[in-house]
């Protein structure tokens, strides 16, 4: 594989765009501020991407990661699964969600800010645990509520904080569905390109034929288990999860994600809609290097602004790395098995041009409150070696012995950083 330079936007032109008002940095007065907002719910004011989970919006969501498990898609072959149709795959809770109309005081409102609005955040991992599956029709109630702020310095960004935030997901007839703890970094963004070092020397990838034929081979090493059970008396520790490949990452497979997913959607309309939201949350905005305001999502598409950042390149969606994870795991389970926990973190970028393989290993197993439970070690690697994101999960695998993967699964204590 063969690197080349990256167009590095030059420091007038680059400064052309940059406000003060953009150039926000963290202080002391927004960590007390953080901190009086620990426990507090938040508010969610408009609807998700999909209000209920539709047969076209979860196949468009598994299609957008490449998922081709047809228990995703097609219904007849769901019909005759264990779960009697298509289930959605388990990150695409993401995408769902109706919006709970409520009186809410100005005190209120206030309250439910973001203390750190301005400051730039990187998605850094969740600790997510899943109770049921999303059938069509399905659609979700959220509670949304801050967790804590941390604060650490950091080689990239400086005075940095982890930002908590924890998810509780029930669906319309009041069952759980999931709940979660995620959280971001969020630092101050470089004035000029340079000031941050640590990803400068990140050139992009290019590949000769053999490389891409190299990848392609992968792919057609990937396994989906599907309706022929993986039982839990057949694993061993030590056994290796075959990998899902996913890339190169294009412009095209980003692009793909966000119309699936909505990262980019539920965040700004089109034309009129979307200046009526710049108006609200201006800080959510930056202008690009030719004059025009443009969503901070550009980062995953636009180079020059994913330099503001300390980037040289545009990068990945964290959640889509997230789903990428999750794949390796259901191919590998099958449909009869179920995916209990997975916990992850998120800390290397991979930038366009940059190929993941998603992998995994069996680390222990153990049969406990009627459970039949294994252990997996998984991560995401690139091109280079890098381990980009390190997890571990927990998966529920039927047994000869005890019968199919009973649902919902038990669970001893909500995940890490859960505000009550």
């Amino acid at each position: 594989m063969v690197e080349q330079q990256p167009h590095i936007v030059g420091e007038q032109e680059y400064g052309t765009y940059v406000s003060g008002e953009e150039e926000r940095e963290i202080t002391d007065e927004m960590i007390a501020l953080a901190k009086t907002r620990i426990g507090v719910e938040s508010f969610r004011s408009r609807d998700g991407w999909n209000t209920e989970a539709s047969r076209s919006a979860i196949r468009h969501y598994a299609h957008s990661l490449g998922m081709d498990n047809p228990l995703y898609s097609d219904p007849e072959y769901a019909a005759k699964t264990r779960w009697h149709g298509i289930v959605a795959p388990p990150t695409f809770s993401s995408t769902l969600g109706v919006a709970v109309k409520r009186e809410v005081t100005p005190e209120q409102r206030e309250q439910a800010r973001d203390p750190l609005a301005g400051i730039h955040a990187w998605y850094a991992g969740t600790h997510t645990q899943f109770f049921r599956p999303i059938y069509i029709g399905d659609t979700l109630y959220r509670r949304n509520i801050n967790g804590d702020y941390v604060e650490k310095r950091s080689e990239f960004t400086g005075r940095t904080v982890i930002d908590y935030g924890c998810i509780e997901a029930s669906n319309q007839r009041g069952e759980m569905v999931q709940r979660s703890t995620g959280y971001s970094i969020r630092g101050g963004r470089q004035k000029k390109w340079g000031e941050r070092q640590k990803y400068a020397d990140i050139q992009p990838q290019t590949y000769t034929p053999e490389d891409i034929k190299k990848i392609e081979a992968d792919y057609d090493r990937m396994e989906v288990r599907g309706a022929n059970p993986r039982y839990w008396e057949d694993v061993q520790v030590g056994n290796e999860l075959t990998p899902v490949v996913a890339g190169p990452l294009r412009l095209t497979d980003i692009l793909a994600f966000a119309s699936g997913s909505g990262l980019l959607m539920s965040g700004s309309d089109g034309f009129k809609l979307g200046y009526e939201q710049r108006k609200k949350i201006p800080r959510a905005w930056l202008v690009n290097r030719a004059g025009i305001p443009d969503v901070i999502e550009a980062v995953h598409w636009d180079h020059a602004i994913s330099q503001r950042t300390g980037n040289p390149l545009a990068y990945d969606y964290g959640p889509q790395r997230t789903a990428i994870m999750t794949h390796v795991i259901t191919n590998w389970m099958g449909d009869d098995g179920w995916l209990k926990m997975i916990d992850n973190q998120i800390r290397r970028f991979v930038y366009i041009g940059d190929t993941m393989w998603a992998k995994g290993r069996v680390t222990g197993k153990e049969q406990v409150n009627g459970e039949s439970v294994v252990d997996l070690e998984v991560w995401v690697e690139d091109q280079r070696g890098r381990i980009t994101a390190p997890g571990r999960a927990e998966v529920l695998l039927p047994s000869r012995e005890r019968g199919p993967v009973a649902i919902p699964p038990t669970f001893a204590s909500p995940p890490p950083g859960w505000y009550a």
